[in-house]
């Protein structure tokens, strides 16, 4: 089963039901301990008045009745072969000296050593009998009564159970149902809140109603553990943006003395090249404080980008050049494949610099001389713009890591990851990835089917949500 309501429910069910099923059982064998127990206490009581009959009889213990009893006796179970069976014999052979004309000839067992009551087989159209034994002055009288209405009522009973069992199964569905989304309800509000809670939404908090049962205690627990995870968040926040500050400023004082002193410093060949890398690793690192800030910026939600109004087949028409010369310099060629027409609201500085970021990522994933493809299309409220290249894919459970900051190589012995743009600081496709949620788009990546290659794609809504 999918959900815990769903098992929840389910135990409820088999609970009830089980429940149900041991009390019926049990009902039903002490509703038949208790019939059984009635036909004796009447069987006994149709002996107390036979039994007085045969007090006087002088001639009971040769084994014989005189004709004056016999005929009191036959009398007397004349009235009642309705309810009962009698037979009396006698002697230590049970020769049979009387039976009711309702056995018609079957002869009913003696008892065993010390049996007063016992089921037996009766006449066909009778079944089960329930005999009682009785002794008197050497005589043993049996009294039967039939068991039949007994089954009949048994038989009753149980159809009635099946349908109680079948209402309470019914009934413990719906209201165990009722009661699990009753218990479940301050959990899925929990879950809910929860999952409203995000990187842009920190300071969010499940209500708490003061209750001290262990829902309380949970969301008091995990208010506690968000309200860590924000102090955590927002110091690490606090950090990249304060250490990036901080190292601008002297990293601008190490380029200009640099310069100065290429400028000035009658250096020597070798020094003038050994200045000249310096000043392209500083412009590099200068490079990815600013990424840094961008990053950190767009993760606190305090970035801000401009919308305006962008025909969609003019941006990639104008973003074509651009292209080609990147694509050139690597020896590879460059085609749009399919650029629709249609009205986007973007930021179009921040969006052509994803789309830089995605063409220098397939260059540098395919080799050269190989074709990197565009394609934009419009439909269903969104814009997509895909980006093909012909290198050699990823592995399907490594498609997300490469958009994590500073990811360059998925692992060892593994296909390395795109690397981004601008000297490949591992930043390119984490800045993407925080440009297009800006715009409530979404990013991702996937292999190229058929043929090798990776391609990955961006939407971005044509209007700005509400």
């Amino acid at each position: 089963m999918k959900s815990f309501r769903t098992r929840l429910t389910a135990w409820y069910i088999v609970a009830i039901a089980g429940t149900m099923v041991f009390v019926l059982l049990a009902g039903r064998w002490l509703l038949e301990k208790e019939l059984i127990h009635g036909i004796d206490l009447l069987n006994a009581a149709e002996w107390q008045e036979i039994s007085e009959k045969l007090d006087d009889s002088e001639k009971s213990l040769t084994g014989t009745i005189d004709p004056e009893t016999f005929r009191d006796v036959a009398r007397h179970i004349q009235i009642d072969t309705q309810l009962y069976f009698f037979q009396i014999q006698a002697g230590p052979d049970n020769k049979v000296l009387f039976q009711s004309a309702n056995l018609h000839g079957t002869v009913l067992p003696s008892a065993p050593p010390g049996v007063e009551n016992e089921t037996a087989d009766g006449p066909s159209e009778f079944g089960c009998l329930r005999l009682s034994h009785f002794h008197r002055n050497g005589l043993e009288v049996i009294i039967a009564s039939s068991l039949q209405p007994t089954r009949n009522l048994l038989h009753s009973y149980d159809q009635v159970s099946l349908v109680m069992l079948g209402m309470i199964v019914i009934l413990s569905v719906f209201f165990g149902y009722s009661l699990t989304r009753l218990a479940f309800a301050p959990i899925n509000r929990i879950q809910k809140t929860a999952d409203r809670i995000r990187v842009d939404n920190l300071s969010e908090r499940i209500p708490d109603a003061g209750a001290k049962d262990e829902i309380g205690q949970l969301i008091r627990l995990l208010n506690q553990m968000f309200d860590r995870l924000e102090f955590s968040f927002q110091q690490l926040q606090g950090f990249a943006g304060k250490a990036s500050h901080e190292l601008k400023t002297p990293l601008s004082i190490i380029r200009l003395q640099s310069e100065k002193l290429l400028l000035h410093g009658r250096l020597g060949p070798a020094q003038e090249e050994a200045l000249q890398q310096q000043l392209e690793g500083i412009a590099r690192l200068g490079t990815v404080i600013d990424k840094l800030l961008f990053l950190a910026r767009s993760q606190a939600g305090v970035a801000q980008i401009q919308r305006q109004p962008v025909q969609v087949r003019e941006f990639v028409e104008a973003f074509r050049d651009d292209a080609e010369v990147l694509c050139e310099d690597r020896g590879s060629r460059f085609a749009i494949e399919q650029n629709d027409e249609g009205l986007v609201l973007i930021d179009a500085s921040l969006i052509r610099q994803v789309l830089l970021n995605l063409i220098s990522n397939a260059l540098n994933a395919a080799p050269g001389g190989r074709k990197v493809r565009l394609l934009s299309s419009v439909g269903n409220g969104v814009w997509r713009v895909a980006v093909e290249d012909e290198g050699p894919g990823l592995p399907e459970g490594k498609l997300e890591v490469i958009f994590d900051p500073f990811v360059r190589e998925v692992g060892e012995g593994e296909a390395a990851a795109p690397k981004d743009a601008e000297s490949g600081t591992g930043l390119g496709l984490a800045i993407s990835r925080n440009i297009v949620e800006l715009h409530q788009g979404r990013i991702w990546a996937e292999n190229r089917t058929p043929g090798p290659g990776l391609r990955v794609l961006f939407d971005v809504p044509l209007s700005s949500p509400k």
